[in-house]
C-alpha cells in the first residue's frame, strides 16, 4: 500500500490542548501512532497496555490512551498509541474509520467515505 502524509492535530480529550503534525497514512496501522511523550505532555492519560505486531513480525507492548485526532475537517475521539521516542505518527485505520475517511493514495488525500455496517 502506498503511504502519503497528512496534517493531523492530537489533543486531550478536554480539547484544551492540541499538536498539530505531519501524520503518515496507509501503514495500515490499526490505531493512530504518536510519540509517547508528545501524548504526556497534552496531558492524554494511558488506559492499558496492549500488544502489537509491528511491521516485520515482532510483537511489542505499549500503553494506549484515548485522545481527540483532528484531520481531514473531522474531529473524532480515537484510540492512540503511545509509541517510543522517534516513531514516526501515523495514522490508524480506527481513526480514518471514525472519521469516515479513507486514504486516496493515487492523489495522496483523505475522502469521505459511508462507513459499512
Amino acid at each position: 500500500m502506498a503511504t502519503f502524509n497528512i496534517p493531523i492535530a492530537v489533543g486531550n480529550l478536554d480539547g484544551t490542548q492540541f499538536v498539530e503534525m505531519e501524520a503518515e497514512v496507509g501503514t495500515r496501522a490499526t490505531y493512530t501512532i504518536v510519540p509517547g511523550s508528545m501524548l504526556a505532555a497534552l496531558g492524554v492519560e494511558m488506559a492499558h497496555m496492549a500488544r502489537f505486531e509491528i511491521a516485520d513480525g515482532e510483537v511489542v507492548e505499549y500503553p494506549v490512551g484515548y485522545a481527540k485526532v483532528r484531520l481531514g475537517g473531522k474531529e473524532v475521539r480515537a484510540m492512540v498509541v503511545f509509541a517510543p521516542e522517534g516513531t514516526r505518527p501515523a495514522v490508524g485505520m480506527t481513526t480514518l474509520g471514525n472519521a469516515h475517511l479513507a486514504p486516496d493514495p493515487e492523489m495522496q488525500r483523505l475522502v469521505p467515505v459511508n462507513p459499512r455496517i
